[in-house]
């Protein structure tokens, strides 16, 4: 009897969250059973890089990749929650007096006028009120405006109608990883930290401030993984695929080589701060401040994994050999990303003068890239971490290496498809089926 009663009382599957990026298309579903979330299905695919530029074979591409994922995935039902693309997202802040909700959405569209590069009145806009600040003696309301094509939102819309999704929601990259580490930081104390997200993708970073579930500050800035690939490729005199699979391994290998991560237990409270292995970013203040150097570091980078062949291809002390070389010709992009990612600490910590950023969290695809995270968070002076959307998953997983994820390594470019998923902190899908 108390067999058959469990069996009829199951939790439901939160629906699938679908973050369709410049260079991936990740698919992810968890559910929550037994206090804690499960990763129950998952799948991946490459977006070609010759439709990458032309929307209407990326869409068509969508459409066909979404039913072969789904097939394959063992995924439950079609609901699903979509990303707005970031590549179709215009950001921008705004200060405005304060007034009510109703007020506030009449007077957006006349705000936005002349600062976006699209016409507000053919746009779906969306708003966060980030807090209040002063300007000219005055209390005003700190807003992140975003708008997107609302042509372009439909089409997308109409391609996961004929991808056999049934769309029940559509979130902004900036609330799924909020969303998504908010699952991870549960604590208390960690209201009060003030976390830099910082998603290196292939075409722009996209960054986020946030204070626990608040987000403060959302900004894009063009540089992005294609950028480092084509300086490499500039650098070194090879082609841009060629480049492009070189810094994949060099980063893989250089994961292969970081010490083994320090064991937790995912559901004890205590492990939280130990569950992202912190990178060692060998941090000093400046004369008469306080040293600041994070200890027990290992990175745990995501990413590819190499096969053995295609490590004995090129052999593995040759990739090495070549990392010197990468990151010098790096250099200039990665320089130009710390200025910009410099400039919107300045401008939070300006407009938000209680306190500054406490820590940075690499996610994205390029996170992986060991050398480059170290470099950021040094230039910065700030301890940074790895983020890892699958750390307080439950371990039992029916994924496989097939989908693109390896529970043996951090997977922060997972961090928007998991959090579209795992949806607002506190709300849970058990339903009675």
């Amino acid at each position: 009897m108390f067999g058959l009663a469990k069996k009829f009382f199951v939790p439901k599957a939160n629906p699938i969250g679908v973050d369709f990026g410049s260079d991936a298309l990740r698919l992810a579903q968890v559910r929550y059973e037994e206090g804690d979330y499960r990763l129950i299905a998952a799948a991946s695919a490459d977006v070609p890089s010759h439709v990458r530029n032309d929307p209407s074979a990326k869409l068509a591409f969508f459409v066909q990749t979404t039913r072969d994922l789904l097939a394959q995935g063992n995924f439950v039902g079609r609901q699903a929650v979509l990303s707005l693309p970031a590549s179709m997202m215009f950001i921008q802040h705004l200060r405005m007096a304060k007034m009510d909700e109703q007020s506030t959405l009449k007077a957006l569209p006349w705000e936005a006028q002349g600062k976006l590069p699209i016409d507000p009145s053919l746009a779906l806009m969306r708003h966060i009120v980030a807090g209040e600040v002063y300007a000219d003696s005055e209390p005003k309301q700190e807003i992140i405006f975003m708008a997107a094509s609302r042509e372009a939102v439909n089409q997308l819309l109409g391609a996961a109608g004929r991808a056999k999704l049934d769309v029940v929601g559509m979130n902004i990259e900036a609330k799924a990883v909020v969303d998504c580490f908010g699952h991870i930081y549960r604590r208390k104390t960690d209201q009060e930290v003030t976390n830099c997200f910082v998603d290196i993708g292939c075409t722009a970073t996209r960054v986020f401030v946030a204070r626990g579930e608040q987000i403060l500050l959302a900004r894009s800035i063009p540089v992005g993984g294609d950028h480092l690939t084509r300086a490499v490729a500039e650098g070194m005199g090879m082609k841009f695929e060629e480049a492009r699979m070189l810094r994949i391994k060099l980063a893989a290998v250089q994961a292969s080589h970081v010490e083994a991560p320090v064991k937790v237990a995912v559901r004890e409270e205590a492990s939280e701060e130990n569950s992202f292995a912190l990178l060692s970013a060998g941090l000093r203040a400046g004369e008469g401040q306080q040293r600041r150097v994070e200890d027990g570091l290992n990175d745990r980078m995501g990413g590819v994994a190499l096969a053995d062949a295609e490590v004995e291809d090129r052999g593995m002390a040759d990739v090495m050999g070549q990392g010197p070389a990468v990151e010098r010709a790096c250099e200039p992009v990665t320089g130009k990303l710390v200025e910009e990612l410099d400039l919107c600490r300045r401008y939070y910590e300006t407009t938000f003068p209680s306190g500054g950023v406490d820590r940075l969290i690499f996610v994205g695809g390029e996170a992986r890239q060991r050398a480059m995270c170290q470099r950021i968070a040094r230039e910065l002076g700030l301890a940074a971490q790895v983020g890892d959307p699958l750390v307080r998953m439950g371990r039992t997983s029916d994924v496989g290496i097939e989908s693109g994820i390896d529970r043996r390594q951090a997977q922060p470019s997972w961090a928007v498809a998991i959090g579209l998923s795992l949806g607002p902190v506190g709300v849970r899908n058990e339903v009675r089926v």
